[in-house]
């Protein structure tokens, strides 16, 4: 699992990637009713995007947990980032487009808050916004924020 890390590591220092500082709180608020049945509520901005309400969070080592979402027969656009420590890292979107064309978009802005209590006992409680750059069309924000709530596995 760690050399699976490290070549991630390795792929993803290609890109450009802003790491954004985690906001950790005793207690992060909002409307999380969704969780009975999904593990994510969101809404994003990106292509060939129709909806997500799935998230997954599994640990890789002592300090990093991968977090990923995954496509299905309406959305080819799914969500990648990593919590290392203090940080949200290598966040992106991962395009596996219906053309064949696979095209990843690196965040350059975001922010999330993280439950600490919860984060503690292997549940990841956030609020996000994050925004990614993309050439194809610079003046329309290509965006993903919402709410997570998903067990480490």
């Amino acid at each position: 699992m760690k050399h699976i890390f490290i070549l991630i590591s390795v792929f993803a220092a290609l890109f450009v990637f802003d790491d954004i500082n985690i906001q950790w709180e005793d207690e992060v608020t909002g409307d999380f009713s969704f969780s009975k049945k999904q593990s994510m509520k969101c809404e994003a901005w990106c292509y060939e995007f129709a909806g997500c309400t799935e998230i997954f969070a599994k640990r890789l080592s002592k300090d990093s947990i991968v977090c990923y979402t995954l496509p299905n027969e309406t959305t080819h656009s799914t969500l990648h980032f990593y919590i290392v420590k203090d940080k949200i890292c290598q966040p992106r979107i991962e395009l596996n487009s219906i053309t064949g064309t696979k095209k990843n978009y690196s965040s350059n802005k975001g922010k999330m808050k993280i439950d600490k209590k919860l984060f503690q006992k292997k549940i990841v409680k956030a609020d996000f916004e994050m925004q990614f750059h993309h050439d194809e069309n610079p003046s329309k924000s290509m965006f993903w924020k919402g709410k997570i709530f998903a067990k480490i596995k």
